[in-house]
């Protein structure tokens, strides 16, 4: 298992990273962490957060089809990379 870090509103959280928690929305579920969303699959748009810093991967499977805006990923579709800092 590899240790990341997932910062919001300045408060930091230390996960696990392993195959249970496979998108950044459900990482973010396990840890009780609430954002709303909706369809997990890229198509509503309702689970959209400004990424700070840091990097994820949204598989090609999983192309989210909503328009964003720079800055902004869909945690039901992304993997996180690495540490990253997220606004909700």
């Amino acid at each position: 298992m590899t240790k990341m870090n997932i910062k919001i509103y300045n408060k930091n959280y230390q996960i696990k990273k392993n195959k249970k928690n496979k998108t950044l929305l459900e990482i973010l579920e396990s840890h009780n962490i609430k954002i709303d969303y909706q369809c997990r699959q890229g198509y509503c748009g309702s689970c959209k957060i400004d990424l700070i810093k840091g990097t994820v991967i949204t598989s090609p499977k999983s192309q989210p089809i909503v328009y964003l805006n720079p800055g902004e990923i869909l945690p039901c579709c992304c993997k996180i990379k690495e540490n990253i800092e997220i606004k909700i």
